[in-house]
């Protein structure tokens, strides 16, 4: 009985932290409206950043309205490479969690190739923290790194539907 009371208690936390974390249409729709006013500036300044380290990149993106909620390395593919050897060159900053991207079908990408290629599986075992916190370990080893290309995008992401739903 009190194994199942901690558990309730447990997920009743979960919710309502959940409830509490989770952006209002109100709200989403302002910090759309910021994303949209910074990223023009991200393009109209590429030239101080290109040749430089991620650092100054990562230190302006932070300060400004583009909350980074999910990180992605970009990798090569295996099917392209010699003994499907998969390669990391940059990395792709998202402003929501996956889930959150899928269930609003929009999101807003930042595409940055980086003047690296450190191979895939030796990148990843050199990221140690489980969690959240691995995101920002794979932004910490970039730091150095000097910046090639820098872009961004706005997805709109089509519904999907099963073969039996066609």
């Amino acid at each position: 009985m009190r194994k199942l009371f901690t558990l309730m208690a447990a997920m009743l936390f979960s919710i309502t932290m959940y409830a509490q974390n989770a952006p209002t249409a109100e709200e989403q729709e302002r910090e759309n409206k910021a994303i949209e006013a910074f990223l023009p500036t991200l393009d109209a300044r590429r030239s101080e950043f290109v040749g430089q380290p991620a650092k100054k990149l990562f230190d302006v993106i932070r300060g400004s309205a583009f909350k980074i909620r999910n990180v992605s390395p970009k990798e090569t593919s295996p099917w392209a490479e010699y003994k499907s050897k998969m390669w990391v060159y940059g990395l792709s900053l998202f402003n929501k969690p996956a889930q959150q991207a899928m269930k609003d079908k929009e999101v807003y990408r930042i595409s940055i190739i980086l003047d690296i290629r450190w191979e895939s599986s030796a990148f990843w075992d050199s990221i140690s923290p489980a969690g959240p916190a691995w995101m920002e370990a794979v932004m910490q080893k970039c730091l150095d790194a000097k910046v090639k290309e820098v872009s961004w995008e706005h997805f709109y992401i089509p519904e999907r539907k099963t073969s039996s739903e066609k």
